[in-house]
């Protein structure tokens, strides 16, 4: 009895130990990618320790790396690239508190991260509820994020943004066809539209929006195609221009130049 009772204690305490061996392994990992990428060791222990203090919260950790190194790479002042990724790190305590208040009980790192970027490029806690929310299943909230965040930075409202990837979703777009929404808005930009009247088209339906389409109907632009599908007669789609121009329709827009959190 007594060897049972010291091999279920044992076994609790290794199961214990579990989250902290994985914490410190992902706290190497990151300082070895920063090293390896020839950070100075005063900044890689900053970062390091912002991490590890976001790891213990059940942060991810991988996000403030990525801040770290388009810091340096931009060449910051190491003093603004520590307050930058502690800036960082408090965005994604609120966002996970509001992607948690729309109902994501465990919301996985890169919804967090999603909603952690959106929320510094303006959008509310309330608007993140409301995308989440309209998201069918849990992965699609995250890229859902990231697109009514590109839209707002393309100068659509981050209202009107949030509204159009929200209605999206209600309507049954498929993921492939939300994230090209930021092409489809470039196309009409360079047609001379303004991003208000983008926005009520895209919430219209508007024919001869790519982006916009109903899933019976005609797939978006480089989108995967079904028997038959194609766009209408005599509705052509309107053709990429501008800097996203040659990507993957499906791909995000690149982040915004400055250095911010």
């Amino acid at each position: 009895m007594r060897i049972h009772r010291l091999l279920a204690a044992s076994c609790c305490a290794a199961l214990a130990a579990l989250p902290v061996h994985a914490a410190r392994a992902q706290q190497g990992d990151l300082r070895a990618q920063l090293t390896s990428r020839g950070l100075s060791v005063e900044l890689v222990d900053g970062v390091a320790a912002i991490a590890a203090d976001a790891a213990a919260r059940g942060l991810p950790t991988a996000p403030l790396a990525d801040k770290a190194l388009e810091g340096w790479a931009k060449r910051v002042p190491s003093a603004r690239i520590v307050s930058v990724v502690q800036q960082f790190a408090g965005r994604m305590v609120e966002a996970r508190d509001a992607v948690r208040t729309a109902g994501a009980a465990t919301p996985s790192g890169d919804m967090v991260t999603a909603a952690a970027e959106a929320m510094n490029r303006g959008m509310s806690a309330a608007q993140v509820g409301e995308v989440v929310r309209a998201a069918p299943a849990a992965p699609s909230a995250a890229p859902s994020l990231r697109v009514a965040a590109a839209l707002s930075a393309q100068g659509m409202q981050m209202e009107q943004a949030v509204t159009v990837v929200a209605r999206a979703m209600h309507d049954g777009r498929a993921v492939q066809q939300i994230l090209d929404l930021p092409s489809t808005m470039r196309a009409w930009q360079a047609q001379g539209m303004a991003p208000p009247e983008i926005g009520r088209r895209m919430l219209a339906g508007a024919p001869s929006g790519p982006g916009m389409r109903g899933p019976g109907g005609p797939r978006p632009e480089g989108a995967p195609r079904g028997p038959g599908a194609g766009p209408p007669p005599g509705r052509p789609v309107p053709p990429r221009s501008g800097p996203g121009a040659g990507r993957p329709p499906t791909q995000m827009p690149p982040r915004p130049t400055p250095f911010a959190p």
